[in-house]
């Protein structure tokens, strides 16, 4: 929040919530704006002047803030019901979860709510998961240290993937992956991206599953779901961009 606010008031005001409304469209989020945008924005120092600006802790539900240019676009906030504490306690538990894992403040800004809980699961399945395998075979695979995929690199991977997952090809539930991770001084490049559905990014993540000559692999463990056995060497899809496996 910007400093208009009291601390005591800004603790208030991190429970209210607004639409996002652009171009006749009623949006969730900063992020999905972002999205919708094509560029950041819609960013959180932004919107608290705008709603310091139109009224504040005063504004009630249904009320909206003035209309203000953003890019090529008109955009106005509108008032909409308080989290509950419980939502709230939540959301915050979720967010230290994600900064202890190396997520930064302006990366949690650019994730809407839905996309942090799911970005929660998945670092709670990470670490879960984390026995490595793979390790002593011949031919080796180097196991992605994965950090949860975050801000520009998520986009550049999604896009390069027209939003399907690299191995099946869905649509949901996608993350953006790391073929060679931090640990490893992999880049946060288009080239070292693989956009995964979620499960299979936490396989990957804890060594059940590898890439060998573009072609999937599956630990045993791994094959003993129906799931992971069906899809077990098949290759992966083609990106729009051209990506470095090992």
């Amino acid at each position: 929040m910007t400093q208009r606010y009291s601390p005591e008031l800004a603790e208030q005001m991190k429970k209210r919530r607004y639409w996002f409304c652009i171009d006749g469209q009623r949006l969730t989020s900063a992020r999905a704006v972002n999205d919708y945008l094509g560029e950041n924005l819609c960013h959180a120092a932004w919107r608290a002047d705008l709603i310091a600006d139109s009224g504040g802790e005063s504004m009630k539900i249904g009320d909206r803030t003035r209309t203000v240019p953003l890019g090529k676009h008109a955009i106005y906030l509108e008032r909409r019901e308080d989290v509950s504490d419980k939502s709230m306690k939540d959301y915050s538990a979720a967010c230290n979860k994600l900064r202890q894992a190396g997520w930064s403040e302006a990366e949690l800004e650019e994730l809407g709510d839905g996309q942090l809980y799911q970005e929660y699961r998945a670092e709670i399945s990470r670490q879960k998961l984390a026995i490595p395998l793979f390790d002593h075979r011949e031919i080796r695979y180097t196991r992605a240290e994965i950090r949860p995929a975050q801000g520009r690199f998520r986009k550049l991977v999604m896009s390069n993937w027209e939003n399907r997952c690299a191995i099946t090809g869905t649509r949901m539930a996608l993350e953006a992956a790391h073929i060679i991770g931090h640990a490893k001084k992999g880049a946060a490049t288009i080239e070292n991206g693989l956009c995964l559905a979620a499960d299979l990014h936490t396989l990957m993540d804890s060594g059940h599953l590898l890439i060998e000559r573009n072609q999937v692999r599956f630990s045993d463990q791994a094959k003993a779901d129906p799931r992971y056995a069906a899809i077990e060497g098949v290759s992966l899809r083609t990106p729009l961009h051209p990506v470095c496996l090992p």
